[in-house]
């Protein structure tokens, strides 16, 4: 029976032979551990342990499991910074005033002290575990970074007021009650990280809260993975100055968001920012070819043996799909060859699907070779990010580092390249967040798979349709969808409107997401040291608010809009413009070249036309947008006499005898109001519906529907003759003829009576 309890008690058994009979007696005093009591201390030491090892056969098995996890609490302590640990351990309890600190033996052995807090101070144990657990997370799925936008790296600063803050925040997040909240605490500590070369201080916020216990146990062949037990952890909230980052451990991916802006807004008063932390890509397209897995470098491990276990592959260019597990190490390529000969479907396929590598390791300093599985499939997952064991992970990464299949992603430095930066703007001036490759290389954008590795593009799965760009008959841009047609040897897509056909049988028909939001944050930061009254919170909708720019004594607000290439969007734009009640506004676009002047009372201003290098830094240099301001300043200065300035058929600007010009934006507003101006400096002033509808080329039920989008239109038009439907139309100066004529008539009668 004893052998039968001692497969479920290995940890329990290691710590009992590696802790001295003191140690072993003060750990009997804690419930879990209260077999141990047996212990008969004036017996020789190998004696002694023998005889409580085999009186682990007669406790219960429930106990003896719960003692195995308590001892691995124990024994992983000693293998990470164990002494800094315990020097901070001991401040605590010092500082606490512990009342048992005289027995607290700062000479004895790592395992000894550890046991003691275990014992006699509980909560400080439970703290190190916690900083232990950080650590053992770094590059885990469940470790999500963050960065503070506009970081400008200053360090943190713990004060009572950021504490009680942070409490009453993460109390929120977490959903706690009132006895809760009063049982939760945020420990703060600072602790070095990092060689002596490239050391650096982080802070650390644990969440640590009592009342609430994380299970962190993964079952594999019916054994138990190292970290069974995770006590008292909600979160952990790790700041790095110098990188300007956020890590966050928690269960939940929504959780450590929320905490990690709660942070940067208490701690910074600024928010996160969209870039990407930690993200990686991964290529497996070099396994449609035979690859040699034993020349992948390592540090600190030797790779004894390598080989494809599972590989699958499309089959030909169709969506079918077929994976060869192999059932040893033989070599995947041989195998298939074998088997298939010319129609080997490895060598035929148009993309690998997903991969299971399998590797004997050895690390240096050991004797026995451990096995590493790593499962990639195309979407980029990646079990890597889910082993538990930090080493191996980290070791995992570097093989496929050096195989060029896994890449981390490094956000391009902001303005580093004007051809980078022209890309961004394509990319924001697209209608949809989800593109395809195709699309991407019509546009000369660069190669995917760098914008992928500049944090610009998410790669995502293949997809069945391409998009390809159109011009209408009027020289419209615009974009059309096409389904993608394969056969097992080529790939292709027909435009059945034109009659064109793509050959797409080397072409990317991968997915990506462009994070739109990360892109505009990119563009205010090259803004910003050219505007004030920055907003803290970007908007959330188009037109987007940037801040203001000085012009004089002026403060113009600067605003944000693309797709100037769709008509829609762009009355829409337009309209948001006339509405918002901002005034003469520097509207920048994403657009290139586009044939709109004006938006309500915006100039219209390409970042294309205002971008330029110096030094190799990109500028966008707002002191060029200042003339066209001043001109259209000068032009709107009002006069007695109506005036109609046209840029083109169709922008124009009205100015008169009103307090702010009237921006014109489409062909037929520009023509009646040239119509109704014309008329009115021809001395007829009036104008007929039958006038106006011909001058707009098409009829016209109310001047309201008209002018839809453009609600100040009647502080600049009016109707003529008096009528609740007006027949007549005119220029709004002065008082209306009708209403003189009223006024005479009126006059005259009282002159009679009198």
């Amino acid at each position: 029976m004893a052998k039968k309890f001692q497969k479920n008690s290995k940890h329990l058994v290691d710590l009992i032979n590696s802790t001295s009979l003191h140690a072993i007696a003060l750990l009997a005093q804690v419930d879990k551990f209260a077999f141990l009591g047996v212990l008969d201390m004036t017996k020789p030491e190998p004696h002694a342990r023998s005889v409580i090892v085999e009186c682990i056969s007669d406790v219960k098995r429930e106990d003896i499991t719960i003692a195995d996890q308590e001892s691995i609490r124990l024994l992983q302590l000693v293998r990470f910074r164990t002494e800094e640990m315990l020097d901070r351990a001991y401040k605590i309890i010092e500082l606490e005033n512990h009342p048992e600190i005289d027995s607290f033996d700062q000479a004895a052995d790592a395992m000894t002290r550890l046991i003691w807090l275990r014992v006699k101070a509980s909560r400080v144990f439970d703290q190190i575990e916690t900083i232990y657990l950080t650590h053992h997370f770094h590059g885990h799925k469940k470790f999500l970074g963050f960065t503070v936008r506009d970081g400008d790296g200053r360090d943190f600063e713990w004060t009572p007021e950021i504490e009680s803050k942070l409490h009453e925040g993460v109390g929120e997040i977490l959903g706690l009650d009132d006895e809760s909240k009063k049982s939760c605490e945020i420990i703060h500590f600072e602790m070095d990280d990092g060689d002596d070369s490239a050391k650096r201080r982080l802070h650390y916020l644990v969440v640590y809260h009592p009342g609430k216990m994380k299970l962190l146990r993964q079952m594999k062949d019916r054994r138990r993975d190292l970290l069974l037990f995770t006590p008292a952890l909600e979160a952990t909230l790790v700041y790095d100055p110098a990188e300007n980052r956020v890590h966050v451990l928690s269960d939940k991916a929504s959780t450590a968001k929320r905490l990690a802006d709660r942070f940067a807004v208490i701690g910074f008063e600024k928010p996160l920012s969209k870039q990407p932390v930690d993200a990686v890509s991964f290529d497996l397209s070099m396994f449609k070819q035979v690859v040699n897995l034993k020349q992948s470098k390592v540090n600190g491990a030797v790779i004894l043996n390598a080989w494809i276990s599972s590989l699958t592959v499309t089959l030909g260019h169709t969506r079918h799909s077929v994976s060869l597990n192999l059932f040893n190490s033989d070599n995947v390529w041989g195998v298939s060859d074998q088997h298939f000969g010319d129609r080997n479907p490895l060598s035929t396929c148009r993309a690998v699907l997903e991969v299971k590598l399998s590797f004997v390791i050895r690390f240096d300093g050991e004797e026995e070779p451990r096995a590493l599985d790593i499962s990639v499939g195309q979407r980029g997952s990646c079990s890597l990010l889910t082993l538990p064991d930090p080493r191996m992970r980290r070791c995992g990464e570097e093989i496929l580092t050096s195989l060029g299949v896994m890449r981390r992603v490094q956000p391009a430095k902001v303005g580093s390249d004007l051809a980078l930066f022209r890309a961004e703007m394509k990319l924001l001036d697209l209608a949809v967040e989800d593109v395809d490759g195709h699309l991407l290389a019509s546009l000369d954008l660069p190669a995917a798979a760098d914008l992928v590795n500049k944090g610009l593009l998410k790669e995502k799965s293949q997809g069945d349709h391409i998009t390809v760009p159109v011009e209408d008959a009027d020289g419209q841009i615009g974009y059309r969808r096409l389904k993608v047609n394969f056969t097992s040897t080529d790939t292709w897509a027909q435009d059945e409107i034109s009659g064109e056909r793509y050959d797409l049988r080397d072409g990317d028909l991968c997915r990506y997401t462009v994070d739109k939001s990360y892109l505009r944050e990119r563009l205010a930061q090259l803004l910003k040291s050219q505007l004030v009254d920055i907003p803290i919170n970007a908007e959330e909708q188009e037109p987007y608010v940037l801040g203001n720019y000085r012009l004089g004594d002026q403060r113009l607000p600067v605003a944000l809009v693309s797709r100037m290439w769709e008509p829609k969007h762009a009355d829409k734009m337009d309209t948001e413009l006339r509405q918002s009640n901002l005034g003469l506004t520097i509207v920048l676009t994403t657009t290139s070249c586009t044939s709109r002047r004006f938006l309500g009372p915006g100039i219209v201003i390409a970042l294309d036309a205002l971008a330029h290098e110096v030094d190799g830094q990109v500028c966008i240099d707002m002191a060029r947008v200042e003339g066209e301001v001043l001109r259209r300043q000068a032009a709107a200065v009002a006069t007695d006499t109506p005036i109609l300035i046209k840029e083109d058929a169709r922008n124009a600007l009205l100015v008169g005898p009103w307090p702010e010009p009237w921006p014109l934006t489409t062909k037929e507003w520009v023509d009646v109001v040239e119509l109704l101006v014309n008329s009115w400096t021809s001395q007829k002033r009036k104008c007929t519906k039958l006038q106006i509808e011909n001058a707009a080329d098409k009829p016209i039920r109310s001047m309201n529907e008209f002018f839809k989008g453009a609600p100040e239109w009647t502080s600049y038009i009016r109707g003529a003759d008096g009528n609740s439907k007006p027949r007549l139309w005119e220029l709004k100066i002065g008082a209306p003829e009708y209403q003189q004529t009223t006024e005479s008539t009126a006059a005259g009668a009282e002159a009679e009576v009198a």
